[in-house]
């Protein structure tokens, strides 16, 4: 009797939507989406490196560095000689200390994109934040249209591109790269914002590789989604293990055979690629803290100056994540009213006041934080619009296939929702979630008005221009805020802005009180005494650092009468100097350079004021050994604080009692001393906007 042969079941054919289609019949399409994308792009373009490379300076600087700007260089730097932990001093308060050395928080990945550079100069060290944010914003907007057009070829198949949705595709992204938190961090180009900005570029590059293993699995997509998620890892913890559980999920995908019998080898691949990232990331977290997973928030320094960090860690169980802060996490950043609108340029900013805490939380700290939906009100709408679209019982075309990387990408987000902290930047991890949905929102909604004639087509362009054009608005607009980080130039332009372009009068806003208050909503502006003082308020609130609010630090300076800020030039004429050398005396205090650590200088402050504040210190920032510095001293009696920059940088900051005056204590020019000082003050300091706005009022 013959053998009974049996044949393996046949694949299903494909169907049209898997059908790949000859290039010549998807170029046109192509080409149009790719215009309107750039369009959109090239609109945004032109404030987004205002923001980032000027931003009320007298010019731009594509390398304009703001403090603190160099942790990643000298996490860099420790690379070099094999090891992760950073110079005594180089990271104040932020540092993490374990086996006697000095750790950061933040990822390797920006660190290791700062090696090529550093290698051949140190003449760039602090100074390629700005750079390096140009490039996450860039990454993020290539990836960002890859994925839209992946996923309508994956919804939608080979439909027609009219011009209207490539439109809407160009306006999309314009709303990704302008009218999104994204533009907020370019706005301050430190450390904190760098760290956010490749957060988001990494997660959706990721995305879209895991989409693309799920779509068509090859070795070549596997590799890129694994690389993609190490370098999400090594950059950002929480949206990193989103992309590892992402990975994970299409792993069990493959092993379930949902994505075909022939692709059940893939499983084992894709167990590596979410495996060996969170591996690699748990190693680098040991090798700094002892510990895998999570930070040893009691090891940091600021729980050692700041009583209230340690309260709030015992207060949460010695963790800086709970579900306890989702009730104030939540409505932080989405609650529909979260912005402040007024006749005051830019006319939409933050709320005036820090975000509050609900259900009884003990909260870390929090600022003035706008909300997502109505300053993203394009983004939020469509990606909600997107989510629920990919989870109905029956999506058009392959959109199932953008459940397991919806999941991936909202799993990113639990982090800031636990997070003890609440800050503008933290929406950068909402970013990828809803650049996600919210490009499946689009797609399904130009599929359902397909037939519907031109004016439903008309009706949703200009629906989303409204939103988008509202979206850019708020955004550049709380972009443009002042904050702690501006300098006088700065804020002494953005001021005369508002006097220009304000519906309402800048002058009738204005204070005018005999002391400054320790608080004050955002963006107000206060006139002490006979203007020996133009102060304007950030809204942030101080409270729990007793020593940062009996210095008004909710305050930024605009203009200040003479008296109140010194230049001194000082040369160093010696190796080492032999003994702390006083510059300049306020009343009772004195403030000295003196010899610091190896081949560095410092200033020190003795007799404040006030002993018992141990934060900020009366100890400065190791500077440099140099032959010659230009030190500027404010010595302000409405702030009582004392602060001086070198090169831009600030090197000291403490509380001042006394009302001065202050006096630069010149070397005589018949003295020969290893130290010389010379009072190189610009008499010529004015007050004359702090009058013209008092006057006004």
């Amino acid at each position: 009797m013959g053998a009974v042969v049996t044949l393996p079941a046949a694949e299903p054919a494909p169907t049209p939507l898997e059908q790949p289609a000859p290039r010549r019949s998807r170029s046109p399409d192509r080409r149009r989406f790719t215009i309107a994308v750039v369009i959109g792009l090239v609109v945004v373009v032109i404030p987004y490196l205002w923001v980032l490379w000027d931003l009320w300076n007298p010019g731009p600087s594509g390398l304009r560095p703001v403090q603190p700007d160099f942790f990643y260089d000298y996490q860099a730097r420790a690379m070099f000689h094999g090891h992760l932990y950073l110079p005594p001093g180089s990271l104040g308060i932020e540092a993490f200390l374990h086996d006697g050395q000095q750790f950061t928080y933040f990822g390797i990945f920006p660190s290791l994109l700062r090696i090529p550079v550093l290698l051949v100069t140190n003449r760039l060290d602090g100074r390629l934040t700005a750079p390096s944010l140009l490039l996450a914003w860039l990454v993020t907007c290539v990836f960002s249209s890859l994925l839209i057009w992946r996923l309508r070829f994956l919804i939608r198949g080979h439909a027609v591109l009219g011009r209207a949705e490539a439109a809407s595709y160009g306006i999309f992204m314009a709303t990704v790269g302008g009218g999104s938190v994204l533009i907020y961090l370019a706005a301050t180009p430190y450390v904190y914002n760098e760290d956010f900005a490749w957060s988001v570029a990494l997660t959706v590059a990721s995305v879209f590789a895991l989409l693309g293993v799920l779509e068509r699995p090859s070795w070549g997509r596997v590799a890129g989604a694994g690389a993609l998620i190490l370098a999400t890892n090594l950059d950002r913890t929480p949206t990193g293990w989103g992309c590892v559980i992402g990975a994970g999920l299409v792993a069990g995908w493959f092993a379930l055979g949902r994505g075909g019998a022939a692709n059940r080898r893939w499983a084992v691949p894709m167990v590596g690629v979410a495996v060996v990232p969170f591996a690699i990331g748990s190693a680098v977290t040991y090798a700094k803290f002892g510990i895998p997973i999570g930070l040893p928030m009691a090891d940091q320094v600021w729980a050692e100056v700041n009583a209230h960090r340690r309260y709030f860690l015992a207060a949460n169980g010695g963790k800086a994540f709970s579900p306890a802060f989702l009730p104030s996490t939540i409505v932080a950043y989405l609650q529909p009213f979260g912005i402040h609108v007024s006749g005051v340029f830019p006319f939409i900013t933050t709320p005036t006041a820090p975000a509050a805490a609900y259900a009884g939380a003990v909260l870390d700290q929090t600022y003035p934080t706008a909300s997502i939906p109505p300053t993203m009100p394009l983004l939020f709408l469509l990606s909600c619009w997107g989510a629920v679209s990919a989870f109905l019982p029956r999506p058009p075309g392959r959109m199932a296939l953008t459940r397991i990387v919806l999941l991936a990408s909202a799993a990113g987000i639990a982090g800031v929702l636990m997070w003890g902290y609440i800050a503008d930047r933290y929406m950068a991890d909402f970013m990828p979630f809803m650049i996600l949905a919210g490009a499946i929102g689009l797609i399904e909604l130009w599929r359902r008005i397909l037939n519907r004639g031109r004016r439903w087509h008309e009706l949703a362009l200009g629906g989303i221009t409204v939103l988008a054009a509202f979206g850019l608005v708020a955004n550049i607009g709380i972009a443009l805020e002042p904050t702690a980080q501006f300098n006088n130039n700065q804020l002494t332009n953005y001021i005369d802005a508002q006097q220009s372009l304000s519906v309402q009068s800048l002058a009738s806003t204005v204070h005018h009180t005999a002391t400054l208050p320790y608080w004050a909503p955002e963006g107000q502006l206060y006139a002490i005494g006979d203007c020996s003082g133009l102060y304007y308020s950030t809204g942030d609130s101080f409270k729990n650092v007793p020593g940062q609010q009996l210095m008004h630090w909710t305050w930024v300076p605009v203009e200040q009468d003479r008296g109140i800020v010194h230049t001194i030039d000082v040369s160093v004429n010696e190796p080492v100097i032999p003994q702390p050398v006083p510059i300049l005396t306020y009343g009772p205090t004195t403030l000295y350079l003196e010899q610091g650590a190896s081949n560095t200088i410092r200033l020190q402050v003795v007799n404040a004021g006030a002993s018992w504040i141990t934060f900020p210190p009366p100890i400065g920032a190791q500077i440099g050994a140099l032959r010659s510095y230009e030190f500027r001293v404010m010595t302000d009696p409405n702030m009582h604080v004392m602060q001086a920059w070198e090169a831009g940088s600030t090197v000291l900051t403490h509380y001042l009692a006394g009302s001065g005056p202050a006096r630069v204590l010149p070397t005589p020019p018949t003295v020969r001393s290893p130290v010389v000082v010379t009072d190189a003050t610009d008499p010529g300091r004015h007050i004359g906007l702090c009058r013209s706005l008092v006057r006004g009022a």
